[in-house]
């Protein structure tokens, strides 16, 4: 399997179970993405999501989408999307963002093992679909800078 890097196409996001808002089968052109992969036992997931939250909030308008992704595997997607929803409720109660469950992993092996990062991770997608930046340090300038196209 190759590395996943910037500049690179954004692998698929289609294989996933949707908990918030509605599917998103493909990225749409024109948009900017943050996509963050998250598992609800990281207390550091739980810590980053009302600055995804705010983030969602200020850049709306802009054309940015904030994706949560849940990586769990269990016994069934009606009870992880139960377990992952109640994970919501209870951590993030006002989430303005869609969420999505990966429970084949297939999206973990597409995005975070070649990207060979822990959770919680951001990948940021550039306008055209593009890895614009891998879990970067401070998420807001970089958001701003993918936004203008700089």
């Amino acid at each position: 399997m190759n590395d996943l890097t910037i500049g690179d196409l954004a692998p698929s996001i289609s294989d996933v179970h949707w908990v918030r808002g509605g599917p998103l089968d493909t990225f749409q052109p024109g948009k900017v993405y943050v996509l963050v992969f998250l598992t609800t036992t990281c207390r550091g997931c739980v810590e980053i999501m009302p600055d995804l939250v705010q983030l969602q909030e200020n850049y709306r308008e802009n054309g940015l989408e904030v994706i949560g992704v849940v990586y769990k595997c269990s016994a069934s997607a009606v009870v992880g999307r139960v377990y992952v929803n109640a994970w919501l409720n209870r951590n993030c109660p006002n989430v303005n963002f869609r969420v999505a469950v990966d429970f084949t992993g297939q999206i973990l092996r597409l995005w975070m093992d070649p990207a060979h990062y822990g959770v919680p991770t951001s990948f940021i997608l550039d306008r055209g679909g593009k890895v614009a930046s891998i879990d970067p340090m401070n998420l807001d300038d970089v958001v701003l800078k993918v936004l203008d196209g700089s």
